[in-house]
């Protein structure tokens, strides 16, 4: 790659990511890791990237280590209904064949809304389950919302 990093370090930071985070970052996507450093590395307090890779790759290596780099790792896009093509599927098509599917074993639902930032995404599936299953109240809606940005998590609970 460069100077500043050689394969073994782009790759332990990798491999780091990928066991701690779920990210995956193949020698394909390098680049992107390399980039995404670049970019903590002042904020996160360190004077060079350099610095902040030896301390990333430093044991211990605990969650919060890792999980600093979140923000620089990940995209962050949310918003009611962002893939508009999507929910309109998931409500005419997905929805009624659920209920139709679960409507005599116990009406119950689960959703998991992974990598969903501040909330956007499971509210809007909330919304449509709302505005489409008539008695609501008469089903068990459990609906899962995560990310892996701290950051995000608690500006979601707010």
């Amino acid at each position: 790659m460069t100077d500043e990093f050689p394969d073994n370090i782009l790759y332990g930071i990798g491999e780091m990511v990928a066991a701690r985070m779920g990210l995956h970052f193949p020698r394909e996507r390098w680049n992107a890791l390399e980039s995404a450093l670049k970019k903590a590395a002042k904020p996160l307090g360190f004077q060079d990237v350099v610095s902040l890779s030896h301390w990333l790759l430093a044991s211990p290596q605990d969650e919060t280590r890792v999980e600093c780099l979140a923000p620089f790792l990940t995209i962050g896009e949310t918003h009611f209904f962002r893939d508009e093509k999507l929910f309109r599927a998931f409500e005419e098509h997905l929805v009624p064949q659920l209920t139709a599917s679960r409507s005599r074993y116990g009406r119950r639902l689960r959703f998991w809304s992974a990598g969903c930032a501040t909330g956007e995404e499971p509210y809007s599936i909330a919304i449509v389950l709302k505005e489409t299953i008539k008695e609501l109240s008469d089903w068990h809606v459990t609906i899962l919302a995560t990310d892996i940005n701290r950051d995000f998590l608690e500006k979601a609970a707010q």
